[in-house]
């Protein structure tokens, strides 16, 4: 029988671990030369944790793993979360190997995996937030001549929390493009919407702006998570 393992007891020494997450989500990224498609994950208690697929790696039963899934996940590599920017608070990260046995299951419950990040705090610089949490009131059009340069193209636009704190944001690339298209689209005025994984760029005197990551930041609207 399978003993499955909560993502807060995971470990770097256990033989044949064994978990049950939903995808968060998931996208492509190069990891050491390497491009490896990349995945948060959560388990049913809340804790996430990031994994990642070397591209060369083939999933036995050719399974498609895609956003909002939920999987059991076996026999897998744990090791120490280093990266400059990591995904989540957890300290481990998981490697998938030839021998990760990924099965799809029902959903163990329904969490949308948001955790939402204090406004204050962030400009205060007292902790680094993954999530960001936000009306989305305002925004800058960037300069006409990079619209069509993916890598330059910008935009900023302010958050306001519930306690009225605003926080300056710079979305590059395509997600800038996606975030113009939306806005130009929309006929509100304030648009609710979740920041998620994006980081803090930090500057002389301190908290500069969030940004995002490229390749794994969202921006996701009311429409997209009714719950919020």
């Amino acid at each position: 029988m399978v003993n499955f393992i909560p993502l807060n007891a995971l470990r770097t020494k256990i033989s044949f671990p064994a978990i049950r997450v939903k995808i968060i989500s998931k996208w492509s990224a190069k990891i050491g030369g390497d491009h490896h498609s990349v995945m948060l994950l959560g388990d049913e208690n809340g804790v996430t944790i990031q994994g990642s697929l070397n591209f060369s790696i083939y999933l036995r039963n050719e399974i498609e793993l895609k956003d909002g899934d939920w999987v059991e996940i076996l026999n897998f590599e744990v090791g120490l979360a280093t990266d400059l920017y990591r995904l989540t608070k957890n300290k481990y990260r998981i490697k998938f190997t030839e021998s990760t046995l990924f099965s799809k299951i029902e959903p163990l419950n329904d969490s949308n995996f948001l955790c939402c990040a204090n406004f204050r705090a962030i400009k205060r610089g007292l902790y680094h937030p993954k999530y960001c949490v936000g009306d989305l009131i305002a925004h800058q059009q960037p300069d006409p001549a990079n619209i069509y340069n993916t890598f330059f193209y910008s935009m900023e636009f302010s958050l306001i929390s519930l306690g009225f704190t605003h926080i300056k944001c710079v979305a590059y690339g395509a997600l800038a493009h996606n975030l113009n298209a939306f806005w130009r689209s929309t006929t509100e005025d304030v648009v609710v919407c979740v920041l998620r994984l994006w980081r803090i760029e930090w500057g002389t005197g301190g908290f500069k702006y969030v940004t995002n990551l490229q390749g794994g930041s969202e921006i996701l609207f009311d429409t997209d998570i009714p719950d919020i």
